[in-house]
């Protein structure tokens, strides 16, 4: 093959143990038209052993420029194909660069593959709404200063959390095929408007959560508005926007991303229990008729704050009154009114649960309706 852009440095994105695995003969190129980076590789070693979050590290192709090491893209999971095991042995993957979004094709480019086993995803959003691009870190814990004001307001940070099997509403068995990132709080109005350049909210504050935002604002009108039957944004929308200048796939999650994410592991009403417990959240018995700054309420054990109450949060999927279960669900095929989940600052308790399910129109606008973001990743 002809026309290599560049070659490949390797690095490995993690706890580095002595038992860490070796990958050697990294290689990587374009080819006319541009439109795919071929990689190959080898692994020597047990890579799922090194795993410092105890889950199954995944690929990362991430391009940066070579002079100045500016993170330009990272691969998206779903534009990644062929051999992208862990396993020992040879492996050939190709990134569908087009398929992503991104325009790569310059002689100053980087290749780097890493495997992630990290808990956590950051985005930091602090160039603004005119930037190009917002780079992409990982850490393994919470600093060690817990998660200061720039985490909700000039960075995004996403929380791991595993593939895995809950009852939804305490009824049906739901199995999620595929890991994800969860926001770890709401999308605040700082990072908002980092991001769209503007703030609609109607309580003001960097680091409260952004409301008075509908579904149709976040994902878009035209391709925003197809789910389930396409997973596409509207390019001037939230989602589109975020997508373009860090190359990754986030969007709201799923009602049974949502709900699973916001049990942690728990069957009771609550995730902390079967009655109301002021300490966890924010709602009309204790909000005093306001939003209030995201992540001052004890969090749930998989360390997501504000999951219930403060302000509800859009899901995907079009809400219906007979829900749909099983293996990584949808949702309905159509409808007229997106699911919400969590409840509000102006909410009851009822409303506030681990399984209440609230619904609006996809353009409605509320001084008690947000967010929180997604990113979901391949199969471990």
């Amino acid at each position: 093959m002809k026309n290599v852009i560049s070659m490949v440095v390797f690095s490995i994105c993690g706890i580095c143990l002595a038992a860490t695995p070796q990958v050697k003969n990294v290689k990587a190129f374009q080819q006319y038209p541009w439109e795919k980076v071929y990689v190959s590789y080898e692994v020597e070693g047990n890579v799922a052993a090194s795993a410092g979050s105890g889950t199954t590290p995944f690929l990362v192709i991430v391009a940066k420029d070579k002079t100045t090491g500016k993170i330009l893209f990272e691969s998206d999971d779903s534009c990644l194909s062929g051999d992208t095991g862990a396993a020992a042995g040879a492996h050939r993957v190709v990134w569908d660069i087009v398929a992503q979004g991104a325009t790569i094709n310059s002689a100053n480019i980087m290749f780097t593959v890493m495997y992630c086993d990290e808990l956590y995803l950051v985005a930091d959003l602090s160039a603004g709404a005119n930037a190009s691009t917002y780079p992409i870190s990982y850490l393994g814990s919470v600093p060690s200063g817990g998660w200061t004001d720039a985490y909700k307001t000039t960075k995004l940070v996403l929380r791991r959390i595993p593939a895995g099997t809950f009852k939804m509403k305490n009824t049906s068995n739901v199995t999620l095929t595929k890991p994800f990132y969860m926001g770890v709080f709401e999308v605040t109005q700082k990072q908002y408007t980092l991001v769209m350049g503007s703030n609609p909210s109607s309580f003001t504050g960097d680091a409260l959560p952004v409301e008075k935002v509908s579904y149709d604002t976040i994902r878009g009108t035209s391709n925003g508005a197809k789910w389930p039957s396409s997973s596409a944004v509207d390019s001037t929308s939230f989602m589109g926007k975020l997508r373009a200048r860090t190359g990754l796939n986030f969007d709201l999650p799923t009602e049974a991303q949502w709900e699973y994410a916001c049990r942690a592991g728990t069957t009771t009403t609550y995730y902390w229990g079967n009655s109301m417990n002021d300490s966890y959240a924010w709602y009309n018995g204790n909000a005093s008729t306001k939003t209030h700054k995201v992540g001052t309420k004890t969090p749930n054990a998989w360390g997501l704050y504000d999951m219930s109450g403060n302000v509800g949060e859009w899901c995907l999927d079009w809400h219906n009154n007979t829900l749909t279960y099983g293996t990584d669900p949808k949702g309905s095929s159509s409808g007229s009114n997106r699911v919400l989940r969590g409840g509000g600052w102006d909410n009851s308790t009822v409303v506030c649960t681990s399984s209440y399910r609230d619904k609006n129109n996809p353009s409605s606008v509320y001084y008690s309706y947000g967010f929180r973001l997604v990113r979901t990743l391949s199969n471990e």
